[in-house]
């Protein structure tokens, strides 16, 4: 995690360095600031906040904020918009004697942060979100611990409501391994989708209707690609999405995208999966050759790279998992996916 730690008094900057120190030492990112009043060789000094605050939720690094929650409120209140973009702000007193997780507590992450920070410091986080007093399942916490995509925030918040209500939630899910039981009684794994249609919880990558259920979609599908020499990222994008489309896959579904080496430097292919955010791999031609199934055959493209089929074995390739979506010819791109069971986890 990316983390910019602010503080503004003598005393802050001394807690600024315990806790760049120790979190640092966890494996995170973290740059210490003090406010320029004071000097402290070991940090460096800030006079405008909001230039800070701006470049945390600008890239969305976590922000401590070593100060009263008073200032860290009027500081952080111009860049705040929604849960699923804001940063995660933790704000601690000077003493260390309390850390309170002040925003994105469960999708950012503060709430974990802030209990690291009273770890290091001695001291109590302070934590308010309903869910983690009254011991609840909370939905929005799971999808982010098992990377899965939150389709709708709204019912993402009725199901925490109605849990908190007591109610019970049903969860039914496609392609996927549970690794452990919820723990929450009122969190019910069902095989029959029907029981969790009103509501409930599906988890799945297929674009279909959900009634009022809360879908949550896994990113577990490969993508293998191959296109002709100039094809632009759009023209790339386009074939994807048509292609999901035709066979009621969730573009969010996606996980990564494979390919042969000949396409590591592809400009439209590399762009297409920076601007996604997708891992990019690439496979020569005797290991995409050796990759065991049954592929389209094609003599042309044998004869140009070496192997008779780019997109369906690569895919196989980098998945290890099923191919889902045999070579399908787009323009100047060929794409063809395979899916991997997701493996998820209760807290």
């Amino acid at each position: 995690m990316e983390i910019i730690i602010m503080a503004y008094t003598r005393q802050g900057g001394e807690l600024c360095l315990t806790l760049k120190e120790g979190l640092s030492n966890r494996g995170h990112s973290c740059e210490g600031y003090l406010f320029h009043k004071y000097e402290n060789s070991r940090l460096k000094s800030f006079v405008n906040a909001e230039e800070l605050i701006g470049m945390a939720f600008a890239g969305r690094h976590a922000l401590i904020m070593v100060c009263a929650v008073g200032i860290a409120v009027r500081k952080i209140s111009g860049f705040v918009k929604s849960k699923e973009t804001d940063a995660p702000v933790v704000v601690l007193d000077d003493m260390g004697e309390f850390s309170i997780p002040l925003l994105s507590g469960h999708l950012g992450g503060a709430n974990a942060l802030a209990r690291l920070c009273a770890e290091l410091t001695g001291g109590i986080p302070v934590i308010t979100t309903a869910t983690d007093l009254h011991g609840r399942f909370a939905v929005d916490l799971f999808a982010k611990e098992n990377g899965l995509v939150i389709t709708d925030m709204d019912r993402a918040k009725r199901v925490s409501a109605d849990l908190l209500d007591g109610k019970k939630i049903y969860l039914y899910a496609e392609n996927v391994c549970f690794e452990n039981e919820p723990r929450d009684s009122a969190v019910i794994v069902t095989d029959e989708r029907e029981q969790a249609l009103e509501g409930g919880i599906i988890i799945s990558m297929r674009t279909c209707e959900n009634g009022s259920a809360l879908q949550l979609i896994p990113k577990q599908v490969t993508l293998g690609i191959g296109c002709r020499r100039g094809t632009s990222k759009e023209q790339i994008a386009e074939a994807v999405r048509e292609t999901l489309s035709e066979h009621g896959i969730a573009f969010a579904a996606v996980k990564q995208v494979c390919s042969i080496d000949l396409k590591q430097n592809e400009a439209g292919l590399t762009a297409f999966c920076e601007k996604n955010g997708f891992l990019f791999q690439t496979f020569d031609s005797d290991t995409l050759r050796e990759v065991s199934g049954s592929f389209a055959h094609s003599s042309f493209v044998e004869g140009i790279t070496g192997v008779d089929n780019v997109c369906e074995r690569s895919a196989a390739a980098g998945s290890n998992g099923t191919i889902i979506i045999k070579k399908t010819i787009h323009g100047r791109v060929t794409v063809a996916a395979a899916i991997e069971t997701a493996e998820v986890r209760f807290d």
